[in-house]
């Protein structure tokens, strides 16, 4: 079996999406190949699920951990960050040591590398120099010119813009979730074929993860019970529950007897400075609303299941870049979403490929009508979900693409 040396500085246990999405793409990348993954050890700022690290084991894996060193007080931390991150990248150092420890083993048929964050292409370059193997490059998000992401300085930002370029010029296949990223990446390089050498690949979802569901609440308890609408996942920065709350208003106003049937559970961390929304809206719903806080990933599916509805809540924008992998979770829970995003874009096309609402976050109005209408007409977006043919996000059909692509080079 041929071997691969991949390079992803999120990995399990570390609970973040992009550790996520690598715990479940290594045992079916597994069947195809023998996989060293260098990735990172424990990392203060973010949570371990050990149970992910677990469910995601496989044979054919190799992983190599390398610290990334960190002052272990939190407020020491941001100060260290906030001051490193005016001229290096803060996972500097992490790199440093990979490139300094990691001894090889190969012979290897490609690098692949995965971001964010950019360290990861950057330790890939460097092994691309010294292995001449070719490179496969995968960005899930936007780097040097993520638009919800300012530097402090214009140097860090053109520190990136040369690290970006050094990546792009180099790697041999450039991956993004979305179009709309890749051509992003595409109009700072104009001197590079990058949709000549980009592929469009999705995110996944692994169906044994989600575990037997014991049903909804409103299956469970008749029809006239609350239904349970879920929104999984953080609210920070632009992306606000503003939106949803002025929404719940009026519903409460339009159509009271629907606002009254819906129990809100919001299963993720919400930014202090969002606070003051729940104290504003909160006594003027009639919906009532739970707030869970962060869980388990394997317990997010689980809520997912256990939803009669779930939304999708992003920052507003013109066009959505981006393609959250919480969507493609969300796609094989087999429930109804409402998308509360942008028209425009790979998320917004593709809920309303399977049948669902979208309505822009800046337009309450708009979101409400189409909850009302959800609800109203909840069994027909049940069987719409149950029926939708998902197959391309599964893991395994991911993991095949991707392999083929491998084999090309």
């Amino acid at each position: 079996m041929e071997r691969i040396l991949m390079i992803s500085y999120f990995a399990p246990p570390i609970l973040s999406a992009e550790s996520i999405l690598v715990g479940k793409l290594l045992p079916e990348l597994s069947r195809h190949f023998q996989i060293e993954l260098v990735a990172a050890g424990d990392d203060v700022d973010f949570r371990k699920d050990e149970t992910l690290a677990e469910r995601t084991a496989a044979e054919n894996v190799e992983i190599h951990r390398y610290h990334n060193p960190k002052p272990a007080n939190k407020i020491v931390r941001r100060l260290y960050q906030k001051g490193a991150s005016l001229f290096n990248d803060v996972n500097d150092k992490w790199m440093k040591q990979v490139l300094l420890r990691h001894k090889p083993k190969g012979p290897y048929k490609l690098i692949y590398s995965r971001s964010m964050p950019g360290v990861s292409h950057l330790a890939a370059h460097a092994f691309k120099q010294k292995l001449g193997v070719p490179w496969v490059a995968q960005f899930n998000d936007p780097w040097a010119h993520n638009p919800y992401h300012q530097y402090p300085l214009a140097r860090m930002h053109q520190v990136e813009e040369r690290n970006e370029a050094k990546v792009i010029h180099a790697a041999d296949k450039l991956i993004f979730p979305t179009v709309e990223i890749r051509d992003l990446v595409a109009s700072y390089y104009p001197g590079v074929d990058v949709k000549g050498k980009s592929v469009i690949m999705p995110h996944y979802y692994v169906e044994q993860l989600y575990g037997q569901a014991e049903g909804t609440p409103s299956q469970a308890n008749g029809e006239d019970s609350r239904l349970t609408v879920s929104y999984i996942g953080d609210f920070y920065g632009l992306r606000s529950p503003e939106p949803l709350l002025q929404a719940l208003q009026i519903v409460g106003e339009k159509a009271p007897e629907v606002a009254g049937r819906i129990h809100l559970r919001l299963i993720g961390n919400v930014d202090w400075r969002l606070q003051p929304l729940f104290d504003k809206f909160g006594p003027q719903l009639s919906t009532t609303i739970e707030r869970v806080g962060q869980v388990p990933y394997l317990k997010s599916l689980a809520e997912m299941k256990n939803s009669d509805i779930l939304l999708l809540i992003d920052a507003p924008s013109d066009v959505n870049l981006f393609l959250p992998s919480k969507l493609i979770d969300y796609f094989g829970a087999r429930k109804p979403i409402l998308g509360i995003t942008a028209e425009k874009g790979t998320t917004g096309a593709l809920i309303r490929s399977y049948g669902f609402p979208v309505a822009d976050p800046r337009e309450p109005e708009r979101i409400a009508a189409e909850l009302i209408g959800m609800v109203e007409n909840l069994n027909r977006y049940r069987r719409l979900a149950d029926e939708n043919d998902t197959e391309m996000f599964t893991a395994r059909s991911v993991a095949d693409e991707l392999a083929r692509l491998f084999h090309q080079l």
